[in-house]
C-alpha cells in the first residue's frame, strides 16, 4: 500500500475545480517580466485622446540612482524639503518615467518625449499608474521567489 501525497487545502480545492497546478499551464501575465509593453489611451477633459505604445523596464540599482539624480535636476536647485508634496510627487513620477520608459519602441508618442510640457497632470499620473502596476506585479513575483526588496528595510522619507 502506498501513502498518498499530502496536499494543501488550496491544492485540493484546485483539484476539485479541475484546475491544474502545473506552472507551465498557468496563464502568463506579461507584467511578470522585467520588460513590459503596453498600449495606452487617455481622454483629457477637453475630449482629446492621448495614445501611445510604451515599453517599461524594471529599474536596476544604477537606473534607480539615475531617477534620483533626475529628480534633483527637475527641482532646479530648490532643496527637496522646500518643495510641496505635489511638486515632489510630480518630479518623482517624471524622473521615473524618463528612465523606465523606452522611447525607441515603435509607437512611442511624441507627446511623451517631454512630460513636463504637458498641461494635464492626470495624463502623467495615468501613464505612471500603468508603470507602477507593472512594477508592483513584478516585485510580488520576486518576493514569492525568496528575493528581497532592497527598499524594504529603508526608512520612509
Amino acid at each position: 500500500m502506498t501513502v498518498p501525497e499530502l496536499q494543501s487545502a488550496a491544492e485540493i480545492v484546485s483539484s476539485l475545480k479541475g484546475e491544474t497546478k502545473d506552472p507551465k499551464d498557468a496563464p502568463v501575465d506579461p507584467r511578470d517580466e522585467p520588460v513590459y509593453e503596453f498600449d495606452f489611451a487617455h481622454t483629457d477633459p477637453r475630449g482629446k485622446v492621448w495614445r501611445g505604445h510604451f515599453k517599461n523596464r524594471i529599474l536596476t540599482i544604477k537606473q534607480r540612482r539615475l531617477v534620483k539624480v533626475t529628480k534633483a535636476q527637475l527641482a532646479g536647485g530648490v532643496p527637496m524639503a522646500a518643495l510641496d508634496a505635489d511638486a515632489w510627487e510630480m518630479n518623482e513620477i517624471i524622473a521615473h518615467l524618463s528612465v523606465s520608459l523606452d522611447p525607441s519602441v515603435k509607437g512611442f508618442p511624441d507627446w511623451a518625449n517631454n512630460l513636463e510640457d504637458l498641461y494635464d497632470e492626470r495624463l502623467v499620473f495615468k501613464l505612471y499608474e500603468e508603470v507602477a502596476l507593472h512594477e508592483a506585479r513584478f516585485s510580488r513575483r520576486e518576493e514569492a521567489s525568496g528575493r528581497r526588496d532592497a527598499d524594504a528595510d529603508r526608512p520612509a522619507g
